[in-house]
């Protein structure tokens, strides 16, 4: 960047910055006791202790940052530094607690990155033989970085204001913030938790145990994908399956539209251009796969159902399966790359580019055909779902998409170059980029700790995002000028 540039950069200010974090903190320190009454009901006391006390240091350090700094009307630049570093900060805090219940330490830092972003790519071997209180947490973490800790904390630590604002924005579809961003994201929460409680109801009518409905259900909206079986849920009834797609769907829809749905019905939700297409796109990949099964992959003898679950969990991101993905053809792997990289609605739980992008790159791909044929004089407004982007807009989308696949493609051929299969490189980058947590088996406590450390990134930056990324560590933003 040349030095004019550089100059124009607000850099951020560090107090600001770790002030928010430590309200994180202190919110962090409430977050990890839930696991604790799991732990004393299967006995890990180990596990229970690990919790509490990772509860208590997160509180202690959280409450000494805001005592030694002061609070301030955060800067967008700020609020998106802040989005970003918090799930390093939970990543930190949760890692301790994943080696206490067994895992080295690059396979916990990698399982508790992959906990808090919804990946659900996984270097625990057996659920079945780990201790509950490992699968509950993960899924718990999962369902509160689905809901995105900067809402967590704005609907119970942030007072209302400009800050609350700007934190919010992190999180939502441009055009969406409502005019109380506290209130907002109590609304949200709300809504988040009834979707949860009513999916593990749900669960438990079809025969799913407690536990398995409780794990099952947090992890269905927030789109994670950790599951307590080594085989995902292959094996579960076909009405756990049935009662599972539902929620699946709901979770990759903008956040935003159920709020709308109180306000003004259920027919306000398909007014979002985003919610009709990635239901239609669901459609498809099950259509896709269900001719896939007949053809090309009969020998694997998968039916309708494994389809129909296979295709909406990887439109919606989810990662939940009944399918093997290592078990498919090459064909099969490169279909399901596809809605694995295009993602959920922008302002869901789900990952990867996401549905509104997607839009605006067709709509500009159209318009530049359409230019070349039109006189010089003629003015069209670039318009997405019924909305009037600025340039900035979609130069931004343009920046991301490129900034996604330019990391994607340096992070395959660092697999490649360490004599991994091409295919499987790129399928397992994917899945991590886009936080779907499909694997082809590459992901295993054998990988290469600095591949783990690789994927491990691509998660955390598939979770803020390209751009916010790219911000939290550009080194300008983070020098103090000299005071002259």
């Amino acid at each position: 960047m040349p030095a004019a540039m550089r100059f124009l950069l607000r850099p951020v200010r560090h107090g600001v910055v770790l002030n928010y974090l430590g309200q994180l903190m202190m919110l962090l320190a409430v977050a990890l006791l839930p696991p604790v009454p799991i732990a004393l009901l299967y006995g890990e006391w180990v596990m229970a202790l690990a919790h509490i006390g990772a509860a208590a240091f997160a509180g202690l350090v959280g409450w000494l940052i805001r005592a030694a700094t002061v609070e301030s009307a955060i800067r967008p630049t700020e609020a998106l530094v802040v989005a970003g570093l918090i799930y390093v900060v939970v990543t930190i805090m949760l890692t301790p607690v994943m080696q206490l219940a067994g895992l080295p330490l690059v396979d916990a830092f990698f399982e508790a990155m992959s906990s808090c972003t919804t990946t659900g790519l996984s270097m625990v071997v057996e659920p079945e033989l780990s201790p509950r209180t490992l699968l509950f947490t993960r899924a718990l973490m999962q369902w509160y970085g689905g809901l995105g800790f900067v809402i967590l904390t704005l609907a119970v630590l942030v007072q209302p204001g400009t800050s609350a604002s700007r934190l919010l924005s992190t999180q939502l579809e441009k055009g969406d913030i409502l005019p109380s961003a506290v209130a907002a994201s109590q609304a949200l929460s709300k809504l988040y938790l009834v979707g949860t409680l009513g999916t593990i109801a749900l669960l438990m009518m079809t025969g799913m145990g407690t536990f398995d409905a409780l794990c099952h259900g947090l992890a269905t909206t927030s789109t994670g994908g950790f599951t307590t079986r080594s085989a995902s849920v292959a094996g579960r009834s076909v009405l756990n399956l049935l009662v599972l797609i539902p929620p699946m769907i709901m979770a990759a829809w903008p956040m935003i539209v159920f709020q709308r749905w109180r306000r003004n019905g259920w027919g306000s939700v398909w007014a979002s251009p985003q919610v009709p297409l990635l239901t239609a796109l669901a459609v498809i990949w099950v259509a896709v796969f269900m001719v896939l099964f007949q053809t090309a992959d009969a020998p694997l003898k998968h039916g309708p159902m494994d389809a129909l679950f296979l295709g909406v969990s990887l439109q919606t991101g989810t990662g939940f399966t009944t399918v093997d993905p290592a078990a498919l053809s090459p064909l099969g792997q490169l279909l399901m790359l596809l809605p694995m990289n295009i993602g959920g609605a922008l302002g869901s739980t789900a990952g990867a580019i996401k549905i509104y992008r997607v839009m605006v790159l067709v709509v500009l791909f159209r318009m530049t055909i359409f230019r070349a044929s039109l006189r010089p004089t003629v003015v069209k407004p670039f318009v997405v779902g019924g909305r009037s982007l600025d340039r900035d807009e979609v130069e931004t989308v343009a920046a991301f998409v490129i900034g996604y696949f330019t990391l994607l493609g340096l992070s395959t051929a660092c697999f490649v170059a360490a004599g991994f299969d091409p295919l499987a490189s790129f399928f397992e980058c994917s899945s991590a980029l886009g936080a779907s947590g499909f694997t082809v088996g590459l992901v295993s406590p054998t990988l290469p700790a600095w591949l783990k450390l690789l994927l491990v990134f691509n998660m955390w930056v598939g979770r803020i995002e390209i751009i916010p990324a790219a911000l939290t560590l550009y080194p300008p933003i983070w020098r103090r000028r000299r005071r002259r």
